[in-house]
């Protein structure tokens, strides 16, 4: 989202939202340039302005303080004249749980939604681009060529039909809730006032609370016949949508020049085929454009796949249609012979007629188990009982898939089991084309889950939240990941692993117990085969004991349970951190150093028992370098200095002696 390009809403382009519509009319007067979220989320620039909230660019401090390269977000907030209003609040609730609920390349991505000092708001991905009505705007008069144009209505299309499969319609999808970035990439974003279809739950994906609030909302110029009726969404609201953003793409104008769906007069408005679609497109598109649903394309996917077929010269086609005339005929010819052939080796064959008695009582529920019985040299039989129940097998079939027990949460189908029961059947019904839908729906709807996790595994590692409980948790995601798809692996990228590598060293300069243990697991799960990773995981393995087994004093210290100190594996744990002291204390030669050096050793003491022996042995090395810079000083004639120097390392000696001081 560039600051520059801050979209100028005009009347007509702003969301309708029940209840709202003139709870936004007042400027909102509050400047937040400067203010920083939940002290983290600092408020830069304001680059945009909706009916019911205003969008900054913000700079995510934790970010930063991990040294990310581009530590920015998006955040939405609500006008302060409607941070009251629990209705608006829903919106923005709502905007977040549906975009949260849809994790695909071309919908933008929500992080969070939270409430700061009065303010609500929502955190989102930080684009680099421009919204979709500044382009059509610079397209204008000529609008953008075909090629052009197509390249942004599939990736539109894509993030429609994925939302429509997830049971959500959009129902405000306008040119300035679509945003192109300048790698091309389209994201749609502004799912306020979604609805939810009530529509078959799909069987094999796990289930999502509904969330649907009743508010509903839309934008004139884009919104149906239907919506603008008040009757209940669907997804014909969000067709007419996308083909007027798709008219408006091929020619930089509105297709109804911009009047209401309920308003237009078919006989002084008139639909005008865009330059840049041919004439074999254009019924589709028009189709979309239909003012009534009944006369509407049937799905976006539809329009769509139109616009990517491709048409045969006219002479091949004739030849084609001929040929498929031909063979047609043949196939029915032969599938006749071979039907005719069947039904009078049964009328003839009393043997085949006795066995076929004998196996017909055979219940559609056991045919499965009981159909290798039947001897090779009855295949007539067999294939007799196989037509007749098939539609009962395929029915126990279904019924099979949605028995099969899930991951141990409840929220995976074992798509491993659900292929196994598919293909046991495939061999039986190869050409059944519910079965191929039942086939292609578990792999959809398995891929859906695997992006999804994937997804949310990527953004826990892009924000260094290695600690997370719950469904955010990584091991349960890397285990449901595991149990969808036995073979996948998470590819981390680099900044992935840079990040986390700079979050490793740090928990291990602040001996951050509970976190390196975090970071441990992480690393085995997520970086062990990168290349860059395999020395610092395997400093990790050495330290898992140790930091399991000190986790374990701290946690039971906590609890108010006396334990004895881990001391053989604070040794491990700590090895390093002496080393690195000892040797920094023999090149200290000034005592300013050394007393801060000393410092630093007491503050990391408070954390260890007194007669922890590397600590031991670390004091009676410090202590004999105050005394030799003591006697150095003494020397030169500075005699307070010397003075402090034995002072100090007397008293180190007898505390290490276990002498009181008189």
């Amino acid at each position: 989202m560039d600051k520059s390009k801050a979209p100028n809403m005009s009347t007509e382009d702003k969301t309708v939202v029940a209840g709202l519509e003139n709870a936004g009319t007042n400027t909102n007067k509050v400047n937040l340039i400067g203010k920083c979220f939940k002290s983290r989320y600092l408020i830069e620039s304001k680059i945009g302005h909706g009916g019911m909230s205003d969008i900054y660019r913000a700079k995510d401090l934790y970010l930063e303080s991990l040294n990310v390269a581009e530590p920015f977000v998006a955040i939405k907030v609500l006008l302060s004249q409607l941070s009251n209003i629990p209705e608006a609040q829903q919106v923005l609730i709502k905007e977040s749980v549906q975009t949260q609920l849809l994790s695909h390349p071309n919908i933008i991505r929500v992080y969070d939604v939270d409430t700061d000092d009065g303010f609500h708001f929502m955190v989102m991905e930080w684009l680099d681009g421009e919204s979709l009505d500044q382009v059509i705007k610079r397209s204008k008069p000529l609008g953008i060529n075909f090629n052009g144009s197509i390249k942004i209505i599939e990736q539109i299309a894509s993030a429609l039909s994925y939302a429509h499969k997830q049971g959500i319609i959009h129902t405000d999808l306008k040119p300035s809730n679509i945003f192109l970035t300048r790698e091309g990439n389209i994201k749609v974003f502004d799912f306020g006032v979604a609805k939810n279809l009530q529509q078959r739950e799909d069987q094999y994906a796990f289930a999502e609370a509904d969330q649907d609030s009743p508010l509903t909302g839309y934008t004139p110029a884009y919104a149906s016949y239907e919506q603008l009726s008040g009757q209940d969404a669907c997804i014909a609201d969000d067709i007419f949508a996308f083909s007027c953003i798709s008219y408006e793409l091929l020619t930089s104008k509105h297709p109804y020049k911009r009047i209401a769906a309920n308003e237009v007069d078919l006989t002084k408005t008139k639909l005008v085929k865009p330059k840049h679609i041919s004439l074999r497109l254009w019924p589709m598109l028009k189709k979309g454009l239909a003012l009534q649903k009944a006369h509407r394309a049937s799905s976006i996917e539809q329009i769509n796949k139109k616009f990517h077929s491709k048409s045969w010269p006219l002479p091949t086609a004739i030849a084609a249609g001929a040929v498929i005339a031909v063979v047609g005929v043949q196939v029915q010819q032969y599938y006749q012979v071979q039907l005719d052939d069947l039904q009078s080796k049964v009328a003839k064959t009393s043997k085949a007629q006795n066995e076929v008695e004998a196996f017909q009582y055979i219940p559609a529920t056991g045919l499965l188990d009981r159909i290798d019985d039947i001897p090779d040299d009855n295949a007539l039989i067999k294939n007799g009982l196989l037509k007749i129940h098939q539609v009962e097998v395929l029915d126990i079939v279904e019924q099979r898939i949605a028995s099969l027990p899930k991951s141990h949460n409840g929220l995976y189908q074992d798509y491993e089991k659900i292929a196994h029961v598919i293909e046991d059947v495939e061999r039986y019904y190869p050409d059944s084309i519910r079965l191929s839908q039942m086939k292609n729906q578990a792999e959809r709807s398995k891929q859906s889950v695997i992006d999804s996790l994937s997804e949310r595994l990527s953004l826990l590692l892009s924000q260094a939240r290695y600690n997370e409980e719950g469904s955010n948790n990584i091991q349960s995601i890397v285990d449901g990941l595991a149990f969808v798809e036995p073979n996948y692996r998470y590819m981390a990228s680099t900044e992935e692993y840079t990040l986390f590598a700079t979050t490793f060293n740090n928990a291990l300069k602040s001996h951050n117990i509970k976190q390196i243990g975090a970071l441990i697991t992480t690393g085995e799960m997520i970086f062990a085969s990168y290349p860059d990773a395999k020395p610092l995981i395997a400093y990790g393995s050495e330290l898992k004991v140790a930091v399991k087994a000190l986790n374990d004093y701290h946690n039971s210290t906590a609890k108010g349970i006396t334990v004895s100190y881990p001391y053989e594996a604070a040794e491990v744990y700590y090895r390093d951190t002496f080393d690195q002291l000892t040797l920094r204390l023999e090149a200290i030669d000034d005592p300013k150093d050394l007393q801060k050096f000393d410092r630093d050793v007491r503050d990391l003491a408070t954390n260890l028992p007194e007669d922890f022996k590397p600590l031991q042995t670390l004091d009676k090395r410090l202590a004999a370098s105050f005394l030799r810079q003591a006697n150095i000083y003494l020397e030169k004639q500075y005699l307070k200095t010397a003075r402090e120097l034995f002072a100090r390392g007397n008293e180190m000696y007898e505390r290490l002696n276990g002498v009181q001081r008189l």
